[in-house]
């Protein structure tokens, strides 16, 4: 009887600093690659696809997309701050698109920057 499958396992890529959004500091990460095994015996013997990448971060184990290395301060900041409607000047959460009290959209959306451009 032959007993085969698959598994997945991470694998460390590279490890180097970047910003962290949670610590809001200059922290070391680790580049982590997930891949699937091809197993025997539950053996895994060699790797048939990535399934994909992610940082880790050293210091608060937060895990973000590897766009996040392209990032600076600037960017995280802009991207989490508070912002102020054009409109009628409410102070609206980083999160919304658009201002919770006249509904105007953002003016000056750091998510669109050409940072992501690939």
């Amino acid at each position: 009887m032959i007993i085969w499958g698959s598994t997945s396992k991470e694998s460390t890529v590279d490890s180097t600093t970047f910003f962290c959004p949670n610590c809001r500091d200059e922290v070391d990460c680790d580049q982590i690659r997930v891949s699937r095994y091809f197993t025997l015996y539950f053996i895994p013997l060699f790797p048939v696809a990535t399934l994909g990448e992610y940082v880790r971060c050293d210091e608060c184990s937060g895990e973000f997309d590897t766009k996040v290395l392209k990032l600076t301060k600037r960017h995280i900041d802009a991207m989490t701050k508070p912002w102020k409607c054009g409109e009628c000047g409410n102070s609206n959460d980083a999160s919304q698109k658009r201002c919770v009290n006249c509904r105007c959209f953002r003016e000056d959306d750091p998510a669109d920057d050409s940072i992501f451009e690939e």
